[in-house]
Formats: structure tokens, C-alpha cells, sequence
């Protein structure tokens, strides 16, 4: 086990990021450029409950609000979800939805819909995302101007970031936090030179020494969960990948034979044609034909058919 809590597991990251201090360094750090500073976290419940029975419920990782009104839920992924595009998707429109009061009119609606962020942090990468991090949002497709800015999605890909210790910025510090801090016995010196307050309240927060039995004891056994999960998508991928090679032998062989059985008739068709050719030379031969008028009737060479005995 590391000095640090890795942020990954379940109980790591809700531990750290829970912390709204920590947490308002993490969202200015993304979120730069994008929005207004945030000077306030609130956290709000994690879960949604389903407005009928029929309706699937949401519980998100970490769910807050900012002084200007802004929601944003934070979801950590590990392993890999082929339909995570829907998912997060469903996560903004139904806490979306959960906050137009009933029977409103259309015209009053604008002001109970506040700004809806989403950012969503992915251990194993998604397919179709080649940045570390990608922002989307509903744009005019002609244009890319934003039509509607009441909700945002921010995928951060872990597995294409690249740490650059001579560069970087606090969005970079927080990002390879997110995927190396339960690695990491040292933190470089230039991370100490652009830490913010939460960075460093992160740093001793994260510190493994400094949990109590019980947190030790909820550590362990979800860094185990986390281990497990990644160790059956391993698994998965390597079934998968014998599979799919055993499936391609059998169908190699097959089309071995295949190959094999077409190149044998072709031979065999070739064989019977030139021996109906040499014994049509013979038979021209024995009349006494002229060999130039031989190989034009026969397309046999020269050669082979002066090779015939008569």
C-alpha cells in the first residue's frame, strides 16, 4: 500500500473530494475559462429517487452546488462501459428534470433550470475521446456556437494523459492526481510551487498514515473492489482476445481447406487439359501433321511435343 490514498476507489475518492475546499480547488481547476470562479461548495444527496416505480433511480458519486447556482455531479469510472454516452446523459436530464416544479408554464421554466455540469472521470478511457480531456455541450452543429448553455459534460480520459512535470498547471496537477497520487511516495517540488489550498489540504488528507482503523479497514476493502474490477476486466479482455484468435484459427483452417480444395481442382483441370493436348499431338504426330500446325491446334511447346514417341 502506498503513502497515499489512491482517488480512485470508491472510498478514496469520495473521502477526498468530499471535502469542499478540496473539491472547490478540483472545479476551478477544470472548470477555468469556462465559468465564474467558484468560491462555495454545497453538497447536496447523492441519490435521486425515481419519480414512479417503473423509472430507474440515479445515484451519483458526488453531488454539489455552487454560489451562482450551478449543479455539478462528479462520477469516477473505472472500468469500461460501452453505453457510458447514454448513461451520462441520463445523469444531466434527470436531475434536470427534478428540478422544474410541476405544472409551471413554459415561460417560467427558464429561471428553475439552472446550469447542469457533469464531469465524469475515466479510469479505463471511452471510446471516441483522444484528449485527456473533452468537453461537450449543445452546440450549432454549422456554427459550434453554444445554442443552449444550461448543461455541459466534461470527460477527463485518464488514460491519455501525459505528465509533464516542467509544465504543467493545476489542472494537470489535479489529473494526475486522479491517476497516479496512490502511486506516488514523493510529490515533485513544482507541484508544492503551483498548489493552491485545497492541492495541499489534498496532500494531507490523502495520506494513508493519517486514517483512523476503521477508514484503514473501508480503504483496504475497496482498494480491493477496485483491484478485483480491473482484475476481471483483465480477465475479460484476455478471454475475449483467445476467443476471438481460437475462432480466427478455425476459420484460417477452414478457409485453409478451402483454399486447398479450389487449388487442387484447378490443378486437377489444368493436368487433364495439357494430357488431352498430348494426346491429340501424339494422334497429329502420327499422321504425319506439320509440328508449326501441332502447337497451334495444341498451344503445347515445341519442345514437348518433339519429346513424343511415336
Amino acid at each position: 500500500m502506498g503513502k497515499y490514498i489512491d482517488l480512485r476507489c470508491d472510498f478514496g475518492f469520495k473521502y477526498c473530494m468530499s471535502d469542499p475546499i478540496i473539491m472547490k480547488s478540483f472545479l476551478n481547476a477544470l472548470l477555468e475559462g469556462d465559468v465564474e470562479k467558484i468560491t462555495s461548495v454545497t453538497f447536496e444527496n447523492v441519490e435521486m429517487p425515481r419519480d414512479t416505480i417503473n423509472q430507474r433511480g440515479v445515484t451519483f458519486d458526488l453531488h454539489c452546488s455552487t454560489e451562482t447556482g450551478d449543479t455539478i455531479l462528479i462520477e469516477m469510472q473505472n472500468s469500461y462501459q460501452k453505453f457510458f454516452k447514454t448513461r451520462a446523459n441520463f445523469y444531466i436530464f434527470n436531475l434536470m428534470s427534478k428540478k422544474i416544479r410541476r405544472g409551471i408554464e413554459w415561460g417560467k421554466m427558464e429561471n428553475d433550470i439552472t446550469r447542469i455540469i457533469g464531469i465524469f472521470i475515466m479510469g479505463d478511457g471511452l471510446a471516441g475521446l483522444d484528449d485527456a480531456i473533452t468537453c461537450t455541450a449543445e452546440c450549432n452543429v454549422k456554427t459550434g456556437e453554444i445554442f443552449w448553455d444550461r448543461h455541459r459534460k466534461y470527460f477527463i480520459n485518464l488514460p491519455k494523459f501525459k505528465f509533464d512535470a516542467e509544465n504543467i498547471t493545476t489542472k494537470d496537477i489535479w489529473i494526475n492526481f486522479f491517476k497516479n497520487l496512490g502511486d506516488m511516495d514523493k510529490i515533485h517540488k513544482s507541484v508544492y510551487e503551483r498548489a493552491d489550498e485545497g492541492l495541499l489540504r489534498l496532500l494531507e488528507k490523502a495520506k494513508v498514515a493519517a486514517l483512523t482503523d476503521e477508514e484503514r479497514d473501508v480503504y483496504e476493502a475497496s482498494m480491493k473492489r477496485l483491484e478485483d474490477e480491473v482484475d476481471m476486466e483483465e480477465l475479460g479482455y484476455k478471454i475475449g482476445l483467445e476467443e476471438g484468435l481460437d475462432i480466427g484459427r478455425k476459420e484460417g483452417r477452414e478457409e485453409g481447406r478451402k483454399e486447398g480444395r479450389k487449388e487442387g481442382r484447378k490443378e486437377g483441370r489444368e493436368e487433364g487439359e495439357h494430357n488431352k493436348a498430348l494426346q491429340i499431338a501424339t494422334d497429329m504426330k502420327k499422321e504425319g501433321m506439320d509440328m508449326a500446325l501441332i502447337v497451334k491446334m495444341t498451344k503445347l511447346s515445341l519442345e514437348e511435343i518433339e519429346k513424343i514417341s511415336i
